[in-house]
């Protein structure tokens, strides 16, 4: 029985999730990026304006983190009559440039690639991501999860690192006065819930999709099928048309034996998730290894075309 709405249970687990100081950065990052801004003037410092307290809340457990003392920040509860009460968070530092640097980003807003790369430090980015711009619907009802921005860029970002990090398809669109990078995908968001750190409720999740008796792979199917018919770049068919090509231009038996039977496995078995053909192999292999062998033909691939 879910007594809160499901997207405020996600984000009350979130904000009691424990971390350290390079997590708490990139935590704050997610925050600036999704709903914040670097103000430049007379007195220089970080805003991030939130419409629930818990978040606020979280922010000041973050910057205790990272080791800003109270004076160094400004709390503000200020009214709007279209959106409610908004809690404005005002960050001032010595130092903006080393201070964002410090969290992944520079001046003009773009992102170090390279501290993302830790998929650990990506998941406390995009947890900041979620509390202060996301959304999930009751698993009740249906599947859908959404991190919304006005920046697509951003946006691309994300989906292009969740990808490429952990394999996490996942789609954008154009809504009024922004854009959307959604998930529909049942397994999906139920692995986005485990990266961020919202562990109980993808249980519940997991357990709320048992009960409705969802067989997964017609679930998997109805993906499958809507995505192509949408033409939104379906993963498995990218593997599948990488691992044709670079069998016929440089041939499979030229790479190692692991990567090898996974690419025939993705041949044989296009409607499988990554999961599943991680099973059929042993020992089984978890779905971020299924999809870092098959990565690197697509790589070789895309070189050769």
């Amino acid at each position: 029985m879910i007594r809160l709405e499901f997207s405020m249970q996600v984000k009350e687990e979130l904000y009691h999730v424990p971390t350290d100081e390079i997590l708490a950065r990139a935590e704050l990052a997610g925050f600036l990026k999704f709903k914040g801004n670097v103000e430049i003037g007379k007195n220089t410092y970080l805003l991030i304006t939130l419409k629930e307290p818990s978040s606020v809340r979280r922010i000041k457990f973050l910057l205790r983190k990272v080791g800003e003392n109270k004076n160094s920040v400004l709390y503000k509860k200020i009214r709007k009559l279209n959106t409610g009460n908004l809690f404005e968070v005002r960050v001032s530092v010595g130092d903006i440039k080393e201070f964002i640097s410090k969290m992944g980003l520079d001046l003009t807003g773009r992102m170090r690639d390279e501290f993302f790369k830790d998929p650990a430090v990506l998941g406390a980015f995009l947890r900041g991501a979620f509390i202060s711009s996301g959304y999930i619907a009751d698993p009740l009802k249906y599947h859908h999860l959404e991190i919304y921005s006005k920046d697509i860029e951003i946006l691309k970002w994300l989906k292009s690192r969740l990808e490429n990090t952990v394999g996490m398809v996942g789609f954008i669109v154009d809504v009024r006065y922004g854009y959307r990078f959604y998930i529909k995908n049942g397994e999906t968001i139920n692995e986005f819930l485990n990266f961020i750190g919202s562990v109980e409720s993808s249980r519940l999740f997991s357990s709320i999709m048992s009960s409705k008796k969802i067989s997964s792979d017609i679930t998997r199917s109805m993906n499958f099928i809507d995505a192509n018919s949408k033409r939104s770049g379906n993963a498995s068919w990218k593997q599948i048309n990488a691992i044709r090509f670079v069998s016929e231009r440089i041939g499979l038996e030229n790479f190692p034996e692991d990567v090898q039977k996974i690419a025939r496995l993705r041949l044989e078995h296009p409607e499988l998730s990554l999961s599943e053909i991680g099973k059929m192999v042993n020992p089984p292999l978890s779905k971020s290894v299924v999809y870092r062998r098959l990565f690197k033909i697509i790589q070789i691939a895309e070189k050769q075309q």
